[in-house]
């Protein structure tokens, strides 16, 4: 055992890290579904005391003789019920955060920081994995975040909208897609950083922050967003984004072991298709509340068999993507 550990250091971390991934995830998922609801009655509860309580404090009621209009404001941005109120409040806290992250991130990148010398550590050791007999499983893993696969996506999704006549859900899914792609290249143009040199998967873009994490996020994050507001069922939600999330993940890691990108391209793409992906459910919420989506809508035989041949169709075209043009590459 020790002598193995010796003999392939990189492929034990990189199995740990896998295992630990997972293992904390349906850590996760299972304390979710357990607790979940319970944890979300007791902030409900938790809420209403403080609102009432805060209302009758002297000063706020001070305030709110003194500034009507402000108080007024502010109220209502922390209003439950209604889109504008604390649901916009929190997506926006949010998206200033995730760029605040954002920004902090390229600075180091920029300047050099300890996230540059991570980077090139984990670099070193991804090149020795190159003749890894795990190369090709991380390479149909990698194919789920390439263009014509990811279009394929966004056509079967459009169609499937068509079916079950929510077309408006399309405006999300082309926010959060389009949005995270252009932004990801106005990105790359502006910091022209070069990709790590022992790289598997020949590229010709630059490589911060990483395309595949980007839309990794901003596609399959949008597609749980729906999957998760079409399902009533709170356990089916609850593994649905576990699913996600681990999806996102391997996909980035994909990108670091095949030595496509540095650790910090597959934080930014994280980043940057977290910030689409919110804007984009800021979006669906918006028109949820105008009445324009019906995530409640009764799924008809044809449009179960349309959901299935859809995933079928995308795990047949993943598998035709990497034999015909990835795994050439490699050679």
């Amino acid at each position: 055992m020790i002598a193995l550990i010796e003999q392939h250091p990189q492929l034990i971390s990189l199995g740990m890290v896998l295992i630990l991934t997972i293992a904390l995830l349906w850590l996760i998922q299972h304390l979710m579904i357990r607790y979940g609801k319970r944890i979300l009655g007791l902030i409900s509860r938790v809420d209403f005391w403080l609102r009432r309580h805060i209302a009758r404090l002297p000063l706020m009621v001070g305030l709110q003789q003194k500034y009507p209009a402000m108080f007024g404001f502010i109220t209502k941005r922390f209003a439950r019920g209604h889109f504008s109120g604390l649901i916009l409040t929190i997506l926006t806290l949010l998206n200033i955060y995730i760029l605040a992250l954002f920004a902090g991130l390229v600075e180091d990148v920029v300047n050099a920081d300890s996230i540059v010398t991570t980077d090139l550590f984990v670099s070193q050791h991804m090149s020795v994995l190159q003749d890894s007999s795990i190369v090709p499983a991380f390479v149909f893993i990698t194919s789920l975040g390439s263009t014509p696969i990811t279009c394929l996506i966004i056509l079967l999704t459009a169609i499937l909208c068509a079916v079950v006549r929510q077309p408006y859900i399309l405006v999300g899914l082309l926010i959060s897609t389009i949005g995270s792609t252009t932004f990801t290249f106005l990105s790359k143009m502006a910091f022209q950083r070069s990709r790590p040199i022992d790289i598997l998967l020949m590229e010709h873009t630059y490589s911060f922050p990483s395309g595949h994490a980007t839309i990794s996020i901003a596609l399959y994050g949008f597609l749980a967003y729906m999957a998760i507001r079409f399902s009533q069922s709170f356990i089916r939600q609850v593994r649905i984004l576990s699913l996600a999330v681990l999806l996102c993940l391997f996909i980035g890691l994909s990108r670091i072991v095949l030595n496509e990108h540095y650790l910090s391209d597959v934080m930014g793409g994280f980043l940057v298709g977290t910030l689409w992906l919110t804007i984009a459910i800021s979006m669906m919420e918006w028109l949820t509340a105008r009445g324009k989506i019906d995530w409640r809508v009764s799924w008809s035989k044809g449009s179960v068999y349309m959901l299935w041949f859809s995933v079928v169709s995308i795990f047949i075209a993943i598998f035709v993507y990497a034999n015909i043009y990835q795994f050439p590459l490699l050679g």
